[in-house]
């Protein structure tokens, strides 16, 4: 039986990965998580075991360049000796505080250039995909680990098979799915869905024989929140938090007024991790801005700042700190402008961060305010109500989150008229699905008393 012990059983998880990997030699495993389990240093144990203590090539592949000298940053600190090499393109220098990283190989642009030897190779999966034909007698690995695997199409990963024996893939299930340019509804019912993420199309086909670890414990958000995300949109990933809500207090210095705002804040700072505040309904043409909402949010986070919001243990909460989420660019630049115009800084690595749920998967921040994505829509579309994009919103969070819509959300789940004919046989229903999370939100939000009122 595992033990209750949060570390223990992180630690018991982390384990079971290394011996299928490393002791059984299973050819491909993966990795479930929600956000904030750790899954980026199970990463830098299996490839730390892996290189110097069994002697192995491991290469690791990234979505995204920043990913990749994050990690690089990680192993080097964490891992003395560990020898390190980049595989990157010439067009693509790596930035100057990722050079000189302590014990970091030459950067290799091609193939022919990674040491021989045990070695960790850290990339993006592009740069892997195009280096295919220069890298001569196959696989040139012995284990290849996809980091943030749900973000990679499974027509990226499939082709990166070849260079390697064996695959780990570690990733988050409930984040948005790999961002695609063309329509993809004519490989909807195809019998191989080459743009879902990789590890969701691997076990759909081969479930079967590929084992899968469940990574139990996050260390991102309190209990509070688990109950709130996991029931709809994890159903079938069981975790809970590693933090208890005394580590997570949130206390506002000065009294406010009593006003909504105030109140949505109050219950923060009464270990009520996710609040909502809700404008009167106001229907807004497509494409139209709400700029009243635009100045809601930058009232809250001015209202949150004013009052001294303070992480108790680490003191008052500065700018960047706190992070804003719009899941569109116009309404997101409104909200800049407004936070500007209250003198509130808005630069990306100093200031309040403010935009897309796109950017914002993997980031974190004491404070999260949020415009929900199904605020002021007279009709909602699969785009608004897509469980990814609102798990990416709601999961951003160390301490808490507020939400802020217009009122009528929870009329339009209920006038929501799900057409089943308008997919292809064999397609996901993304709609419905997202439509039962959003509704398994919302009664939450009701049960537990976390709904203010602006009228």
């Amino acid at each position: 039986m595992r033990s209750p012990n949060p570390e223990q059983r992180a630690a018991d998880a982390e384990r079971e990965v290394l011996n299928l990997v490393i002791r059984d030699g299973q050819p491909i495993v993966v990795v479930d998580s929600p956000p904030g389990t750790g899954k980026t240093r199970l990463v830098e144990a299996v490839t730390a075991v892996a290189v110097l203590h069994c002697g192995l090539r491991v290469a690791i592949a990234t979505a995204r360049a920043e990913q990749s000298y994050q990690l690089i940053r990680r192993l080097a600190a964490g891992f003395n000796g560990l020898p390190i090499q980049p595989l990157v393109s010439t067009q693509r220098p790596l930035p100057a505080n990722v050079q000189v990283v302590p014990s970091l190989l030459p950067v290799a642009n091609r193939p022919g250039g990674l040491r021989t030897g045990p070695l960790a190779v850290v990339a993006t999966a592009a740069k892997l995909k195009v280096s295919l034909p220069d890298f001569g007698r196959l696989p040139a690995f012995d284990l290849l680990i996809a980091d943030e695997a749900y973000q990679l199409q499974y027509k990226e990963l499939a082709l990166l098979q070849a260079i390697s024996r064996q695959m780990l893939l570690v990733g988050d299930r409930g984040q948005l799915p790999p961002f695609v340019k063309i329509d993809t509804s004519r490989f909807d019912a195809a019998s191989s869905k080459v743009h879902w993420p990789s590890p969701k199309e691997l076990l759909r086909v081969n479930g079967a024989v590929i084992p899968v670890v469940q990574l139990p414990m996050t260390w991102r958000f309190v209990q509070d929140t688990v109950e709130f995300l996991q029931p709809g949109f994890y159903p079938r990933l069981q975790f809970i938090s590693a933090v208890s809500a005394g580590d997570r207090n949130l206390e506002m210095v000065t009294r406010g007024m009593g006003d909504p705002i105030d109140q949505a804040l109050d219950l923060l700072s009464e270990n009520a991790s996710i609040v909502t505040l809700i404008a009167p309904r106001k229907t807004l043409a497509a494409e139209q801005v709400d700029q009243e909402l635009a100045q809601l949010l930058a009232q809250v986070v001015q209202r949150a700042f004013t009052r001294g919001a303070t992480w108790r243990g680490f003191g008052k909460l500065r700018e960047p700190d706190v992070g804003c989420v719009d899941m569109h660019v116009a309404s997101g630049a409104a909200l800049r402008r407004e936070l500007l115009r209250r003198r509130v800084s808005v630069d990306a690595s100093t200031g309040v961060f403010v935009d897309t749920p796109e950017i914002w998967q993997g980031l974190q921040r004491p404070l999260m305010v949020v415009k929900y994505p199904l605020s002021g829509l007279s009709r909602i579309d699969q785009f608004a109500l897509d469980p990814g994009r609102a798990c990416v919103m709601l999961s951003g969070h160390q301490i808490g989150c507020v939400i802020v819509t217009r009122a009528g959300v929870e009329e339009s789940l209920d006038e929501y008229q799900h057409d089943s004919g308008a997919r292809a046989t064999g397609a996901e229903d993304i709609a419905w699905t997202g439509r039962q999370a959003h509704g398994a939100l919302w009664q939450e939000l009701k049960r537990r008393g976390r709904i203010i009122s602006l009228s």
